[in-house]
């Protein structure tokens, strides 16, 4: 079975040491290097063993992450699904396991039409049950439809929702939940080396096991979509606010792929310092 074949039935694939080793050593040296460089700027961002949170498009200030876009050979499952070239949208980088509950990607990462988003994670570090694997649930991606529209009315009646509102992220996760449940299906921790890429189907259902060790889990999520793909949030995705029609960001080229131009680093969606006052890497 190939790696396309492997997503659809199981919702995930795990494709093995497709980063070369180098470029694992040199993306991780890179990353050491920009956090002696910037140290008021991730000062904040540090937890009590030195380990930076998550860290939204820290891509635009190390460049090189951006060849787990150009020289990952994962990506062609990405190519397959979406149909058409694969651009990166947005990355995450973590150094300790994100011990997020299960959840869909979808209220946040909403696509018109849908299931134009894809998840791409790639180890940087070994992960194993001591430092918080990915949890997956195999065949969570071909469960029925959510009624949005009956958990819509049911949570928010007719008052507004918020693109980030946590009541209508909790109703749909803990539905899809339910749903699990009653399927038989269940979670099973991804065990991986550096250089393992794990793609994933934009209906699965996953999160973080809990991280007890005081190391690190080095790791990068890059979420793909087709160039111009627009992403909104919850207000699209329970129906208040229209989908654009066009993404709005332009993109830069490396190598044979695109990515989305943003203006700023997010540390931890605590706070932000634009690219330009950030000493590269």
């Amino acid at each position: 079975m190939d790696a396309y074949d492997a997503l659809m039935r199981d919702g995930f694939v795990v494709v093995r040491q497709a980063i070369a080793p180098a470029l694992v050593q040199d993306i991780n040296a890179r990353i050491v290097r920009f956090k002696q460089r910037n140290p008021k700027a991730v000062s904040r961002n540090l937890d009590e063993h030195k380990r930076m949170y998550r860290v939204v498009n820290l891509h635009l200030a190390v460049d090189a992450m951006t060849r787990l876009l150009t020289d990952n050979p994962a990506i062609d499952v990405c190519d397959r699904f979406l149909g058409e070239p694969t651009t990166l949208y947005t990355s995450l980088y973590y150094e300790r396991g994100s011990e997020q509950s299960l959840h869909r990607d979808t209220p946040v990462f909403c696509t018109s039409p849908g299931e134009r988003y894809m998840g791409v994670w790639t180890a940087l570090d070994a992960v194993d049950e001591s430092n918080g694997p990915l949890r997956v649930v195999p065949g969570s991606h071909l469960l029925p439809p959510i009624d949005v529209q009956a958990l819509r009315r049911t949570v928010f009646g007719d008052g507004p929702i918020s693109a980030m509102s946590p009541e209508g992220w909790t109703a749909y996760q803990d539905a899809v939940a339910r749903q699990c449940e009653d399927a038989g299906l269940k979670p099973q921790s991804v065990h991986v080396q550096p250089g393992d890429v794990i793609v994933w189907h934009p209906q699965l259902f996953h999160g973080g096991a809990p991280h007890p060790s005081a190391g690190t889990r080095r790791s990068v999520v890059m979420h793909v979509t087709p160039k111009s793909m627009p992403v909104g949030h919850m207000d699209v995705f329970y129906g208040q606010t229209p989908p654009l029609s066009k993404a709005p960001w332009r993109y830069y080229r490396r190598g044979q792929r695109e990515i989305a131009r943003f203006g700023q680093v997010d540390f931890g969606h605590e706070y932000t310092r634009r690219t330009w006052f950030l000493r590269k890497a």
